[in-house]
């Protein structure tokens, strides 16, 4: 998997747990059933990355209407671990990432019915000195803010809710927060080039998540600073890549010069730009000895470890009395090394996408292995008034101007 290829990979990669959920049936029943039984010894979780606010607001009341009842970290924790009667109509709403839109959107609507989410935080992506609080649906419906102040994620400094915002949500007890890894990063597991940072690469609108984690003399670079004309090597997320590999920094450099050298943003208007790069590799590996090296599968482990804690930590001094013990993986990715290291680090549940072969959440099951359902389909949950599954896709597709709304 390398998340930053063209963009017709991008896509299947973002909506590949809808056309899995689908295609292969590897979802709850209620998703593809016409007549669902009703919710009983299954314990279904939504994941949200953003909340638009009419059709969040009418996917929460849909769950209000018809009785659902939305648990908070903990309850989920003792409900899939409990062997005695089992929850009936029982879900959990999780959010990734923690945008801005969890604070503006999601927790008036939460609020407003009386519900509950979870939402797993980057503690390492949110800035430290922005103590912002913003307006939220609350003062759109007062008349005090526009909607497009409401919405706009505007620069990647302003996409993340901000750590005032992310206290006030916790201490209303409506939003749990937990852990979605420090950065959210990727890392190169190749000595093959797979790119260069130039001006069209899509960095990702927070956190620069698309360019991989890199040393500059000897440090972490954990910014992603998108430094044109930096190589850019197949990465895998962080927690599933088997051994990291790190690149010569001597040949980054070069690279790096020769851009700047050329005119920066003139050198890419070149049409063989990347065949000079590539060049520029090839000779330097030639010349001298090429200093790149994998880790050791110790060294793995115990950077693993170390991200883990220290994303925990941060979280709960932010946060008075939050004990984070719930871990999302970050693109759903997480191998069994990553478990042992988040067993070792004090969390005791972890969260997926979907995981082959497990459909759904049940009393009883491993809770190091909890399965997620795209939030498109929650109003497939058995109900008054359940939509069709062309209902959601007619839906979904009437919103393709998202990013425009967004102020991508």
């Amino acid at each position: 998997m390398n998340p930053i290829s063209n963009r017709f990979t991008w896509k299947y990669q973002k909506n590949k747990h809808i056309i899995d959920s689908l295609i292969f049936r590897n979802a709850p029943e209620f998703v593809y059933r016409s007549n669902p039984l009703p919710l009983e010894r299954e314990l279904p979780v939504f994941t949200f990355h953003t909340a638009l606010p009419d059709w969040f607001e009418e996917q929460c009341e849909y769950l209000s209407i018809n009785g659902y009842d939305t648990l908070s970290s903990e309850e989920f924790y003792h409900a899939l671990s409990s062997t005695g009667s089992p929850l009936k109509k029982a879900i959990l709403l999780t959010f990734d990432d923690g945008l801005k839109h969890v604070w503006t959107v999601a927790y008036p609507i939460l609020k407003k019915y009386g519900l509950k989410a979870t939402c797993f935080l980057i503690p390492g992506c949110i800035p430290e000195h922005d103590l912002r609080v913003r307006p939220t649906l609350d003062d759109y419906w007062e008349g005090r803010a526009t909607l497009e102040e409401i919405m706009s994620l505007g620069n990647e400094k302003s996409a993340l809710a901000t750590w005032p915002e992310i206290k006030i949500m916790h201490e209303s007890g409506i939003i749990d927060f937990h852990s979605h890894t420090m950065y959210h990063s990727l890392v190169f597991i190749s000595d093959k080039i797979f790119d260069f940072v130039h001006p069209g690469y899509n960095t990702h609108f927070y956190g620069n998540i698309h360019i991989p984690l890199y040393m500059e003399n000897g440090k972490e670079v954990v910014t992603r600073d998108a430094i044109w004309g930096t190589p850019i090597y197949y990465a895998q997320p962080r927690m599933c890549a088997e051994r990291r590999y790190f690149d010569d920094e001597n040949i980054r450099k070069r690279c790096v010069e020769a851009v700047k050298d050329q005119g920066s943003e003139k050198f890419f208007k070149q049409k063989n730009w990347r065949k000079i790069l590539n060049n520029i590799v090839s000779d330097s590996k030639k010349n001298e000895r090429d200093h790149g090296r994998y880790e050791t599968l110790e060294e793995r482990d115990a950077a693993l470890l170390d991200e883990l804690i220290n994303s925990k930590v941060m979280i709960e001094e932010k946060l008075t009395g939050r004990e984070v013990t719930h871990l999302c993986y970050p693109w759903y990715k997480g191998e069994h090394f990553a478990i042992n290291a988040s067993k070792k680090a004090g969390y005791k549940v972890n969260y997926f996408g979907i995981i082959k072969g497990k459909s759904t959440n049940r009393p009883g099951n491993d809770p190091y292995k909890v399965v997620r359902v795209e939030n498109l389909f929650l109003e497939r949950l058995p109900g008054n008034g359940r939509k069709t599954l062309r209902d959601l896709f007619i839906k979904k597709y009437e919103l393709k101007h998202v990013p425009e709304l967004l102020g991508l």
